[in-house]
């Protein structure tokens, strides 16, 4: 039996992660959650994922925030390879208008920048095809 796909969530949301921690469950990822980045970090180094989804913004300072861990990562040699996928609600927050997108994502270590709220099977697609083109 092949071994499942480990995905990281971190996000500050309970209802988020449990919502995409259910619908990756269902599809037949393995799933794991956090909702600090500190936490984050210290799991993907110790369960290193194939994959994290990671929330642009969190709400409960201090600490830092998804970009902070974005570049963290990518500048650590053991995790640096795991991609990422950026989740944000800064439009809603923001009032930021529908076509806005980050036009220069070169500071930005992502594979994909997605706005909240994610329907599932865009979700499923954007995993699937940053998940195929790894191996």
């Amino acid at each position: 039996m092949p071994k499942k796909q480990h995905i990281l969530i971190v996000d500050d949301d309970v209802q988020v992660v449990d919502t995409i921690g259910t619908l990756l469950e269902s599809v037949g990822y393995r799933v794991s959650h956090a909702y600090q980045t500190e936490k984050g970090i210290a799991l993907a180094r110790e369960a290193k994922p194939d994959l994290v989804l990671l929330d642009m913004l969190f709400a409960r300072p201090p600490g830092p925030d998804g970009i902070d861990l974005s570049m963290q990562m990518n500048q650590d040699p053991d995790l640096r390879g795991i991609p990422i996928i950026m989740l944000s609600g800064a439009k809603e927050v923001i009032d930021l208008p529908d076509e806005y997108s980050i036009p220069d994502r070169t500071f930005l270590p992502v594979k994909i920048f997605l706005e909240k709220p994610i329907k599932p099977d865009r979700l499923l697609a954007e995993i699937q095809a940053v998940l195929g083109a790894r191996h």
